[in-house]
């Protein structure tokens, strides 16, 4: 098993400097509603996935646009405890930085959809303020909340 070749996103994090990759830069990169190729899948580990519309997609390629870029964000909450108050900020940054929503899986999180690319470091950072609760590892090859009886 460990002579086994290492697969395209295991190369990528090998060279990422521990899933920093090209982070900053990409996020930086205002003409563009996207990350750069190998920053899309470092961004997983970070609790977050670029996705576009799929319903302005065909629209935008006639018209030679770029896909409509956005952002999915998940959040770990230990325990899957939420305390009121949590509750409430985590509605205030989904209208603030999101499209307005705010989703509960069954792995005991949150995810914030239609995130364009200027908020995802301000939710991310407001998220973090609200103590026990975070987005790494919240996608990705990473092991999430399991539920048991």
């Amino acid at each position: 098993m460990g002579d086994a070749p290492l697969s395209p996103v295991e190369h990528i994090k090998a060279r990422s400097r521990l899933l920093r990759g090209t982070l900053e830069t990409s996020l930086a990169d205002a003409p563009t509603g996207a990350l750069a190729e190998d920053d899309t899948s470092l961004l997983k580990f970070h609790g977050s996935y670029q996705q576009d519309d799929r319903d302005l997609r065909e629209e935008r390629r006639l018209q030679k646009l770029e896909p409509a870029y956005s952002f999915m964000i998940r959040t770990r909450l230990p325990g899957g405890i939420c305390k009121p108050k949590q509750w409430l900020a985590l509605d205030e940054i989904a209208c603030v930085y999101g499209n307005g929503t705010l989703r509960l899986t069954t792995r005991q999180a949150f995810q914030f959809h239609g995130v364009v690319k200027r908020n995802l470091r301000p939710l991310i950072h407001d998220l973090n303020l609200l103590g026990k609760m975070t987005t790494l590892g919240g996608c990705g090859d990473v092991v999430r909340n399991t539920m048991s009886s």
